[in-house]
Order: structure tokens, then sequence, then C-alpha cells
């Protein structure tokens, strides 16, 4: 059952990694679009950084959806390679308007209107991409190349006498309102990982209470669960369901010639043989001590009493550690009128029945064909 987790938990990041890369090829395609349509109706036409590196950019995006796509690189990676090309289109473009476009008045309105946004949608990104630490780190180091932009655009024009009250009060509050922005991005996402971590925990105290430590195997609480929605789909659907208590035999006599030790190496090679041979639709569960219960949803009793005899001979057909080991079985099925102790109690009187016939054989409560004899 652990295996099952961690393969699970493993699976789940997988998809969402690749929802991830699926995310950031639509992006990058629809900057790739925003990019090539203002190149090719680009005013003036002495807009060099428009003209000659407007394409370059593009063919940047477009080599980074080849990468996504093509799963070239780790997707941490791809991340930080997504972040500098799209942070160096970002504020080059506004490192132009400040130092080379013309005065700021002129530029006021492309840059707020505009350019300020994406450095704005920038440090967004940059939380979104990147853990909390690393975000806040490119946020504030994006806040901080955009100030100085701003700083040394408008520092020649503020002292000619050039720049305009209006158009500099423009500035710090687009910045103020980056700072703030940066601030609230950075708040949010600790919020997120606050949340993930609690969510992470919770998961893990579930596990931990669904779990038997020893084993692995669901545990009798969990098996409980899982039997009653069995129950409740089989007596629905009217769909056959077998349950099945398995007892190692002498397991008092284990412990006490060889030790606690290789009593527990015993109970988890057990549980390990048993979930070899069963389906991945059965659940193998540690139902307490030396006790196991084998839920088979689909599987009626005779199908259930040989499932039962495949458990039963993995065991006994090789020890454990030179420690020769084998294990009773009651078998039952689920009847329309049961509910959770009349099934389980039918399973284990059977097995009582299995262990005063001489132990080491399967016993169904309808004495199918299955049944086996004494090993």
């Amino acid at each position: 059952m652990e295996a099952d987790t961690n393969n699970n938990a493993h699976a789940e990041l997988e998809r969402l990694e690749a929802r991830k890369r699926r995310l950031y090829i639509v992006a990058l395609g629809c900057g790739v679009v925003i990019i090539l349509l203002s190149w090719a109706f680009r005013t003036p036409a002495d807009d060099a950084f428009l003209t000659y590196l407007y394409p370059v950019f593009a063919g940047l995006l477009g080599g980074l959806i080849l990468v996504l796509w093509l799963d070239l690189l780790s997707l941490p990676r791809a991340e930080i390679l997504i972040m500098l090309v799209a942070g160096s289109l970002v504020l080059g473009r506004l490192g132009w308007h400040h130092h080379v476009s013309g005065p700021i008045d002129q530029q006021l309105l492309v840059l707020v209107g505009g350019h300020y946004w994406a450095v704005g949608a920038l440090i967004v990104g940059a939380f979104v991409m990147l853990d909390r630490r690393r975000g806040l780190l490119a946020g504030a180091l994006i806040l901080l190349v955009s100030a100085l932009l701003a700083i040394t655009g408008a520092g020649p024009e503020i002292q000619r006498g050039e720049a305009s009250a209006e158009a500099l009060l423009y500035l710090v509050r687009v910045h103020v309102f980056l700072l703030l922005l940066l601030v609230l991005v950075t708040a949010v996402a600790g919020l997120r990982d606050r949340l993930h971590h609690a969510l992470v925990r919770a998961e893990m105290l579930d596990h931990w209470a669904r779990t038997d430590m020893l084993t692995g195997l669901a545990n009798r609480r969990a098996a409980d669960a899982y039997l009653q929605r069995e129950m409740a789909a089989a007596r629905r659907y009217q769909r056959p369901l077998s349950v099945m208590i398995a007892d190692l035999d002498h397991f008092k006599r284990i412990n006490d010639t060889y030790g606690h030790n290789a009593g527990d190496t015993v109970i988890r090679e057990a549980a390990r043989r048993f979930t070899a041979v069963t389906r991945e639709t059965d659940l193998v569960a540690r139902w307490g001590g030396e006790e196991f219960l084998i839920i088979a949803p689909e599987t009626d009793l005779d199908e259930a009493a040989h499932l039962a005899e495949r458990c039963r001979t993995a065991l006994a057909e090789t020890g454990i550690d030179d420690i020769r080991v084998t294990a009773t079985f009651g078998v039952t099925r689920f009847r329309a009128d049961d509910g959770l102790d009349s099934l389980v109690g039918r399973a284990d009187r059977q097995l009582y029945c299995g262990k005063a016939e001489g132990r080491n054989r399967v016993v169904a409560d309808e004495a199918p064909e299955a049944a086996a004899p004494p090993y």
C-alpha cells in the first residue's frame, strides 16, 4: 500500500508537470503571436528595438516552446529560461523607451498603458514559475531594475528641466503600485505554501492513520472503510463480493522461539507474498496482530477460495528466514442482508473451523470446490 501511495503521488506530480508544460506552451505561443503582430504593424519604422530585436525574441520564445514540447529540459530549468527571456524582453523594451525612444512626457502613455503592466505580469509570473523565495528575489530584482531604468532615464531630463512633474509623479505611482503588487503576491505565495504544507501534512496524517507501519498495508480502520464502500456497491449493483481472513499458524511459537524481530520479519514477508498474488482490485489489510483481511470485489465464493489457496501456497511453499510459516484462511461471500460485523464474523468462524481441523488450509462457508485439503 505504501508503494502504491508513492506511485500515485509520483503519477500525480507527473500529471501536474504535464499540465504546466501545456500551459506554458500556450502562453509562449500567445507571446510569439503578439510579438510578430507588433513587428508586422510597427510604427515608427526607425524603432530599432522593435524592428531587429522582436524577431529575435520571437525566435527565442519559439525555441522554448520546442524545448517544452520535446521535454528537452527539466521543468524547473525551463521555467528559469522562460523568466530570463521574458525578463530580457520586457525590461529591455522598458529601457529602450526610457533611454532611446524620446522624452518621458511623450513616452508616458506607452509606458504606463503597456510596458509597466508587462513588468507587473513578469513579477506575478516569477511567483507562478518559481518557489516563494526565488520568486521574491526575482520579483524584487525586476522591480529594482525597472526603478533604475526610470531613474537613469528621467535623470538627465530632470537636470535639463524638461520632465514635467505630472510625468514624474506617474512614474512614482507606477513603482509604488509595483511594490504593493510584489508585497501582495509575496503574501499570497506565503499563504499558498502554508496551505500546501497543511494539505501535505493532513495527507500524511491520514496516510499514517490508515496504514499499518510494519507492513505498509491498509490497517483495520482503512479496511473497515473500504469494506463498507464495497458492501454498498455490491448491494446496490448486485455484484459479488468476498472476504477472506488469514491467520498465521502458531505465530506465538515463532515469537517465542526466534524472537520478536523474526516475528516482525515473518509478518512483513507474509504481507508481501499475499499482495504479490492478489489482484490490483483486491485490498490486503493487516487486521490485527498476525491476522490479515483480504477484500475481493467482483469475486464469487469459488474464485475467492482459489485466491485464498494461492495466498496459502505462496506462504507455505518457501520458508521465511529458514522459518516454516503457514496460514489458515476463512472465506465467505457477501449476502444482501449482511452488515460489516456479520460478514467478517462469518469469515472468522470459517477461520476457526480451519484451525480446529488442523490449520494450514482454506475453509469457505459453502464448501466450494476450491477449498484446499491440508497441506
